[in-house]
């Protein structure tokens, strides 16, 4: 897997990381900080995501991931030097991890609940709204972003389509 990152990364492809955080399997601080530095050695810019894994199907053990074990991963990769960490999958409870923030200034730049923008503050041009720093990404203008604040809003969204070039 990390020699496909890597490859990845060297063509100048678009990367983000997903790591399952799998109590009892690969949640032990030493790993999960081993998957960071790996990452912020590449590039201190990839955003890495840690979601949690959910009993499901024949899957029944181990238990679910915590919020707090997601919280706890997010901040390893930040203590690691990631600039984008977000614990995924557990909607509202995870605080600032769903959001992301200028690593220059710390403004929130996207608010979210769960896969629900609420609000969007990076420049067309993919700066920050407040400091100008730029934002790696790949980003719409912003008037392109849909906004919700509510439950209503996070179970009636749509997936929108996105343009391959």
């Amino acid at each position: 897997m990390q020699e496909t990152i890597r490859l990845v990364r060297e063509r100048g492809l678009w990367l983000e990381v997903l790591t399952l955080i799998v109590p009892g399997f690969n949640d032990g601080e030493e790993e999960l900080r081993a998957i960071a530095r790996f990452i912020a050695g590449l590039s201190r810019d990839i955003p890495w995501h840690v979601t949690a894994f959910h009993q499901d199907y024949k899957m029944t053990s181990p238990p679910n991931t915590t919020a707090s074990q997601l919280i706890r991963a997010a901040e390893i990769g930040a203590g690691e030097g990631l600039h984008f960490v977000y614990a995924g999958n557990l909607p509202g409870r995870v605080g600032e991890w769903e959001n992301t923030r200028c690593p220059q200034c710390r403004k929130t730049l996207i608010e979210r609940y769960g896969y629900l923008v609420q609000s969007y503050e990076i420049t067309a041009a993919g700066r920050c709204a407040a400091c100008g720093c730029a934002i790696p990404g790949v980003w719409p203008e912003p008037e392109e972003v849909r906004t919700g604040h509510g439950q209503a809003d996070y179970y009636a969204r749509l997936p929108r389509p996105v343009a391959l070039n």
